[in-house]
């Protein structure tokens, strides 16, 4: 049977997601990937103001799910929408104290999975497989 790249990037993607479900679960915190994703582009963006169709954009997800995504972390607390006083029509996103707290963790399960997944791949292999994948995407765009 002939290997598609598609329904190998969709497998690896799940093994992923498995993964961190599992790491999600042995620490408690209870954030799922997207909100943590969510969560650590606020964090490296706090030094300007990010807006739901930024993380729109970041993510590569429709309104609807950034909506919902963020209307869980406001219900949570890990982050508040705060009007921009610019235009009290755009909600500039806010994290809290929350979400701060448990910055270090996710990174930390970031950076187990990084590790696990780059084991016993050489750097020139890394800088070959990023190098495919940018041309993946630009054949998607």
């Amino acid at each position: 049977m002939q290997r598609r790249i598609g329904y190998e990037i969709r497998e690896i993607q799940q093994m992923i997601h498995q993964k961190m479900e599992q790491f999600r679960h042995e620490d408690g915190y209870g954030l799922t990937l997207v909100q943590t994703r969510t969560i650590c582009f606020l964090i490296a963006n706090q030094d300007h103001d990010v807006f739901q169709r930024d993380l729109e954009k970041e993510l590569r997800i429709r309104r609807s799910t950034a909506s919902e995504i963020l209307n869980v972390l406001e219900r949570d607390d890990y982050l508040c929408r705060i009007p921009a006083s610019h235009d009290a029509r755009l909600k500039k996103l806010v994290l809290t104290e929350k979400a701060l707290m448990v910055d270090h963790q996710m990174n930390e399960n970031i950076d187990r999975m990084e590790a696990l997944l780059s084991r016993s791949i050489s750097p020139e292999d890394q800088e070959h497989f990023f190098s495919v994948l940018d041309q993946i995407k630009k054949n998607l765009e």
